[in-house]
Order: C-alpha cells, then structure tokens, then sequence
C-alpha cells in the first residue's frame, strides 16, 4: 500500500531531518574543541626545565683558585701542613670588636670590621702553630684584607702550637669596605713560594 503525504508534511520532515543533521555536527565541533583544549602544552615545563638548568649553574662553583671561581662556603682546603675551613663570618663586627678592648682602634670613615673563625687540623710530622702557618683574610671588590691588630674575643693569636692530627681554632679580623659588593674569604700558606691562593665563598 503506497500512502500519500501531503505536500506540507513532507516540507517538515525535510526540515526536521536537516535540523538533526545540524545539530550532530555542533555536537561533533564542541567535541573536538574540547580534545584540543585539553590538549598537553609543553611550554611550562620546558620553562621550568631550563629555570632548573638556570639555577644549577648559577650554584656551580670552580676550583677555588680564583675569585672568579671560588669554592663553596664551608670548603675545606689542604695549604702547607693543615687542613683549613673558615666560618662564622661576620662582615660588620665593629660594634663586638670595640667592645672586646678599650685599646682597640676603629675602622676608618666608610669600612668596617668584619671577623671570622679559622678552625684548622696539623697534618705534619712535627709542631705547628695556626696563626703562624697561614694566612687568612678577606677579599672584598678585588681587595685583599688581611689580619687587623685588634683583639678580637678567642683570638687566634691565643691558639697554641700543636703536633701532628691536633686541631686549633680561633677568631682573627680584617677591615673592609662597608658597601663592599662582593667579599670571598681567602687563604694561602705562609711559607709557600708558588703563590697559591685559595678563594672560597661566604655562607
């Protein structure tokens, strides 16, 4: 049996097939809208990454032998017959160095003083004396300061004469520019002739 349509409902079927159709391909545009939004972007972590590699190399340090390559701070350094470190530092202690001793004599206009503790072990076969045997100090915007005359609380001119594996320790000053921009701590053998200097950085 064939059945007739009449002409208007076969227009609204027409119309209500192309309706559907449109509305399946919105559906499928969305969809594949929402697999690229949610998509993986590489650009974060490549910037993370390359901030890591940044900041790895910023930390790396050098041999130590000069300012340019500096060890890092708390090093310990082989020179003569000890094995060194240097710590505490304090780049402005004016104030505890003058109050040590009424005889003390304060930085000129514009520096300060600044102190740090030389902790050392004898490694030679006989005696040896850790003020006597090397020499430490301050290397500040290119400038070398060496021991002031002050008296400084456990000074290291009270340090006394050990043997082979004795430790010694004590304070020691050095006056530097107040606005010093870079300071590295220095030392070197008292009784070395190859000039060797050993630069390390200030924790």
């Amino acid at each position: 049996m064939n059945i007739e349509f009449p002409e208007i409902s076969k227009r609204l079927l027409a119309l209500s097939g192309a309706t559907l159709i449109g509305l399946a391909a919105l559906s499928a545009c969305g969809t594949g809208d929402d697999t690229t939004g949610g998509g993986s972007d590489d650009t974060g972590s490549d910037t993370t990454t390359a901030a890591e590699e940044a900041a790895e190399e910023d930390t790396a340090t050098g041999d130590g032998l000069s300012p340019e390559a500096p060890l890092p701070a708390g090093s310990t350094v082989e020179i003569g017959d000890w094995t060194l470190s240097v710590g505490d530092v304090q780049l402005d202690a004016t104030d505890a160095i003058m109050a040590e001793n009424e005889f003390n004599t304060p930085p000129a206009d514009g520096n300060a003083l600044a102190m740090f503790t030389v902790d050392g072990t004898y490694n030679g076969a006989e005696t040896g004396t850790l003020w006597l045997d090397a020499t430490v100090g301050i290397w500040a915007d290119g400038v070398m300061s060496e021991t002031c005359t002050n008296v400084v609380p456990n000074d290291i001119i009270d340090a006394t004469e050990v043997t082979a594996g004795g430790t010694s320790s004590g304070a020691t000053c050095a006056e530097i520019p107040a606005d010093a921009e870079q300071t590295l701590i220095y030392v070197e053998d008292v009784w070395s002739l190859d000039g060797t200097v050993y630069y390390i950085e200030i924790g």
